[in-house]
């Protein structure tokens, strides 16, 4: 499925663009007497002459494999993505695939020890073995690439077969035998043949994280001159095309694109942004960007226009033939248009505002409308130019067997080792005084009603969702499947029994002295679960569409907050709490 930011409100905004339109034949004048508007008009698609080079693009993947799947529309996977760049390579156009950003690792803590990072490093081992399977031309790495420090970024490196760039940057790497440690340095560049065209990649990072440069990794301070220098050797080794792939906060990429010639795009990595950016090349080279955790890629489909003979350094502009960018474009000019109209229509009321004043609002206005009806029109595509589209990753995207087999075998490794390597760790015990959690299951003996309508919720067998994915002893999953996790008489990855799915005390909290004394002075569990209770699992990331209002609501059921099927009042033994 082909995604066009930005088209739904797009939209909603074409029922008001007639009235807007003005000039060049499509739309109304500003005169004073005004015409029939025309009909709205959609952007026009242009052809490029000829493909002679792709370019697919990942950016930000952040150690992810799989969407969690408990969003409303689960986007990305890696097998997924495998599958989409064979349907891309089947036309037989000459393709580069490039990532930029966090590549292994997210943020997400599991604990201390190696078992607990053992999860993590396999799983940056399979995005390893992925990633080279699908031909990875070379990627950057990001600060949480060095989550566990330099010599594993050094065997990932190792083991990839696919080049991590990073200018300037090296890598300190104790030897086996103590002695002193090896400095390993990340190449700086890179010139890839892509059938007949030679493609420089340069890779610029910025590895410090919030805590600086970890040990053992050395990085000068940007330089452009240093990028120029990369670009030249680039272009000396015969590249038609160069990229630089940046890990870099937004302003970087930005000098690189507007200061650095003999660059023609940067694919622009280190934003963690859920949304993609349409291509922006107003001033010098292009910059790309694909969103994050491998919801999509983006493919820039480019013709090179003489620029395709080995070797030439092209320094004409690149024409943007991509509907998309064109539509945002479109967009934000139509609402600018709606303000500057209503603007001038208040200005036209009030008699204070000069003639000359406004001729000169009128004469802007104009401007804005002859851009707008130039960006509805197809470009010029004579030279060099390209056709950016994202390509979302939803559920009903085909997958790669062969990828699928690759995850399932990682995930029941995990599964296997975390149920031995964790089966000793038990609960912290609460303190003296304190209540325990006892399982859903002990609240039914007063609340019937309650626990029966709980059955029937996607959290009273939230467990299962796990066990039927060899998912139930995954750090990254379990927490949010289980009741009182990690916390004190509570539940551990590996001890979970009457704990499992989301029960009653997750939200009333544990119940072991409610249910020695319900009506006594030490009830400890509350009626209503507030909200940063269901934000610990409900985040942006997991639950996209959660509303505390809205979800509390869906919570009051007959027997749970509601009057019993039996018609008994709120309150009343058999309700919930």
């Amino acid at each position: 499925m082909i995604a066009r930011p930005g088209r739904a409100r797009a939209r909603a905004l074409l029922a008001g663009l007639a009235s807007l339109l003005a000039l060049s034949g499509v739309g109304a004048s500003c005169s004073g007497t005004r015409s029939e508007p025309a009909a709205p008009s959609a952007v026009a698609e242009a052809r490029l002459p000829r493909t002679d080079l792709r370019l697919v693009v990942a950016t930000d993947l952040l150690g992810y494999l799989e969407p969690c799947g408990c969003t409303s529309r689960p986007l990305g996977g890696i097998d997924r993505m495998a599958a989409q760049l064979a349907a891309l390579r089947q036309d037989g156009v000459p393709t580069v695939f490039v990532a930029a950003g966090g590549l292994f690792f997210d943020g997400m803590a599991h604990g201390e020890g190696d078992a607990a990072a053992a999860q993590e490093i396999w799983k940056a081992e399979t995005i390893a073995d992925v990633l080279s399977g699908l031909q990875l031309a070379a990627a950057v790495p990001g600060p949480l690439d060095l989550r566990f420090g330099v010599e594993t970024l050094d065997a990932l490196r190792a083991r990839a077969r696919f080049p991590l760039l990073g200018m300037g940057v090296a890598l300190a790497v104790p030897a086996a035998d103590g002695a002193a440690s090896t400095e390993r340095p990340l190449a700086g560049h890179v010139v890839v043949p892509v059938g007949r065209v030679r493609v420089g990649l340069i890779g610029v990072t910025d590895l410090a994280g919030e805590q600086g440069l970890p040990a053992g990794v050395t990085q000068p301070g940007f330089a452009l001159e240093a990028v120029e220098a990369e670009a030249r050797a680039a272009r000396a080794e015969g590249a038609s095309v160069v990229l630089v792939l940046a890990g870099a906060p937004r302003r970087t990429s930005r000098r690189i694109a507007t200061s650095v010639p003999g660059v023609d795009f940067v694919v622009q990595g280190g934003l963690d942004e859920t949304t993609p950016h349409p291509p922006v090349g107003d001033e010098g080279a292009v910059v790309l960007n694909a969103a994050h955790h491998g919801t999509g890629v983006l493919v820039v489909d480019l013709a090179l226009g003489d620029g395709a003979s080995p070797g030439v350094a092209e320094s004409a502009r690149w024409a943007d033939a991509s509907v998309w960018t064109r539509t945002v474009e479109r967009d934000r000019l139509v609402a600018d248009l709606e303000r500057q109209r209503a603007r001038i229509a208040g200005w036209e009321r009030d008699r204070s505002v000069s003639a000359a004043d406004l001729d000169a609002r009128r004469a802007e206005l104009r401007r804005h409308e002859e851009r707008l009806a130039a960006v509805l029109r197809a470009p010029d595509l004579g030279g060099r130019a390209f056709d950016a589209r994202f390509v979302e990753l939803p559920q009903t995207a085909p997958r790669d067997a062969a990828t699928s087999a690759v995850l399932e075998r990682y995930f029941q490794r995990v599964n296997e080792h975390n149920r031995e390597a964790f089966a000793s760790r038990l609960p912290v015990p609460p303190a003296e005084g304190r209540p325990h959690f006892v399982g859903s299951e002990a609240c039914g003996g007063c609340h019937a009603d309650a626990l029966s309508w709980w059955r029937t919720t996607l959290h009273g067998h939230a467990y299962r969702t796990l066990q039927e994915r060899h998912r139930e002893f995954n750090l990254s999953c379990v927490g949010c499947h289980v009741t009182g996790y990690e916390q004190p008489g509570g539940s551990t990855v590996s001890h979970v029994g009457a704990l499992a799915d989301v029960g009653c005390e997750n939200c009333h909290g544990p119940g072991s002295l409610h249910l020695v004394d319900p009506e006594g002075a030490a009830v400890n569990v509350r009626r209503d679960a507030p909200e940063e209770v269901c934000a610990r699992c409900h985040t942006p990331e997991h639950s996209d569409r959660f509303d505390y209002a809205v979800y509390r609501r869906m919570m009051i059921a007959p027997g749970h907050g509601a009057p019993a099927a039996g018609g008994a009042p709120e309150g009343a033994a058999t309700t919930g709490r």
